[in-house]
C-alpha cells in the first residue's frame, strides 16, 4: 500500500531500454554490456537488469559477489562478472554459480587456476590497472604473466578489461595514456576480448570501444561528460509531497540551527522528504542555498538544513500557487537530475545510489 505522505521515484524502464539501444548504436559494432551494481545504481536490480536482459542485454558486472548472486537468480543464463575480484577461497562458488572473476591480482589467478584445474576449466576477466590506482594487475604482474604463459593452462580468459579514469573530460591527456597502457598490456597478453570503455569511453570514440563497452550512469539517465549532446533519457524521476504551507514574517527562521531567516513576509513549503531519504544533507548546508526544485513548472528554493524527514522549500513567487499534497519535482525531466547534483556540489552517481527505501516506488 502506498500513502500520500511519501516522496514517489518512477523508474522509466522503457527510457532505460532506449538508451540502451542508443548506446549499443554509439558502440559501433563493439558489444554492449551493462553496469547494474549498486542495486542497479539505485533504482532496482530485479527491474532493471529484467528489462536491459527483454532489451537484449546479455552480459552484466556488478561489483560484489552478492551482487553477483542476485543478480544469477534473475537472469540464470546471463553472462556476470565481479569486479571487485575473487574473494579467497570462492573460487568454487564462482564457478558454481557460472560468475566470472575479474582478476586482479598474481594470487588470484593462482587461486582461479589451481581450482580450475583440479575441477574443470572456467572463464575468467583479467582486470588491468592503466593508470587509475584502484583495482587490477599493475605493469610488472603483466609483464610476468607474459613470462610465464603456463599461468594460462587450465581456465578460459574471456576477456581483458580495464578503466578509464577522466573520460568524462574528453580532452583530457590521461585518456588517451590510458589507452596506449591498454594497448600494450593486450600486446604482452594472449589474445582474447578486450573492454576499456565506461559510459564516458563510449564518447571517445571507437579506438576505446574494442570488443566490448560496459556503461554504467549513461544507462540511468545521468551525463557522462560535459557535452549536452551526449545526456540520453531521464530514467528516474524523485517528486515529493507538500505536506505543510506556512506563513512567514521577517524575522523568522527554518530549520535546525535558524540557518535561514526570512527577510520579509513570505510563504513556504515543507516537503516530506529528508536525508533519509538520501537527500544529504549537504544540499542544506549551501548559503545560500543553489538547490533549485520544481512546482507546476516553477523552480523554488531549498531554505535551511535538511532534516531527517523533511525540507522547506520557498513558494513565495509561485504563479500559480500550490497547495499541500501537490508534488515537487526533485529531479525529473524538468529538472535534471546532473543539474540538481552540481547544485548539491555532488554528482548523478551518489543521488542515485543513496536514494532510500521509504518511497512509493513505481516502474513503466
Amino acid at each position: 500500500m502506498t500513502y500520500a505522505d511519501s516522496a514517489e521515484l518512477h523508474i522509466n524502464l522503457a527510457a532505460l531500454q532506449d538508451n540502451y539501444d542508443k548506446l549499443t548504436r554509439d558502440a559501433a559494432g563493439a558489444q554492449c554490456a551493462a553496469v547494474v551494481k549498486a542495486d542497479g545504481y539505485g533504482l532496482g536490480l530485479e527491474k532493471v537488469a529484467t528489462a536491459l536482459s527483454a532489451q537484449g542485454c546479455t552480459t552484466f558486472f556488478v561489483a560484489q559477489t552478492g551482487e553477483a548472486m542476485a543478480l544469477r537468480s534473475l537472469l540464470p543464463d546471463a553472462v556476470i562478472y565481479v569486479l571487485n575480484g575473487l574473494p579467497d577461497g570462492a573460487a568454487a562458488d564462482f564457478a558454481a554459480h557460472h560468475l566470472r572473476p575479474c582478476l586482479i591480482s598474481m594470487e588470484q589467478i593462482a587461486q582461479w587456476q589451481a581450482h580450475c584445474q583440479a575441477t574443470a576449466s572456467a572463464p575468467a576477466c583479467l582486470f588491468v590497472d592503466t593508470g587509475f590506482n584502484r583495482l587490477g594487475l599493475s605493469d610488472t604482474d603483466v609483464a610476468d604473466l607474459a613470462d610465464s604463459p603456463a599461468l594460462f593452462e587450465g581456465w578460459e580468459l574471456s576477456l581483458i578489461a580495464s578503466h578509464l579514469a577522466c573520460a568524462d573530460t574528453q580532452e583530457h591527456p590521461m585518456n588517451a595514456a590510458q589507452l596506449e597502457r591498454f594497448r600494450h598490456a593486450l600486446a604482452q597478453l594472449p589474445d582474447a576480448p578486450a573492454s576499456l570503455a565506461n559510459s564516458g569511453g563510449i564518447m571517445l570514440g571507437a579506438a576505446y570501444h574494442f570488443d566490448m563497452v560496459r556503461p554504467g550512469i549513461m544507462l540511468y539517465g545521468g551525463a557522462a561528460t560535459a557535452r549536452a549532446e551526449d545526456a540520453l533519457a531521464p530514467v528516474a524521476s524523485l517528486r515529493a509531497p507538500i505536506l505543510q504551507i506556512r506563513a512567514l514574517s521577517a524575522g523568522d527562521t527554518v530549520g535546525y540551527g535558524a540557518s535561514f531567516t526570512a527577510a520579509s513576509d513570505m510563504q513556504i513549503g515543507i516537503l516530506s522528504l529528508g536525508y533519509g531519504d538520501g537527500l544529504g544533507r549537504h544540499f542544506g548546508n549551501l548559503s545560500p542555498s543553489k538547490a533549485r526544485f520544481m512546482v507546476n513548472g516553477h523552480a523554488v528554493s531549498l531554505l535551511g538544513r535538511i532534516s531527517m524527514d523533511s525540507l522547506a522549500v520557498d513558494l513565495s513567487n509561485c504563479p500559480i500557487a500550490p497547495v499541500a499534497g501537490d508534488l515537487v519535482e526533485i529531479f525529473g525531466p524538468n529538472n535534471l537530475i546532473d543539474d540538481v547534483a552540481m547544485q548539491g556540489n555532488t554528482i548523478a552517481y551518489e543521488l542515485l545510489t543513496s536514494l532510500g527505501t521509504r518511497y512509493n516506488r513505481s516502474y513503466s
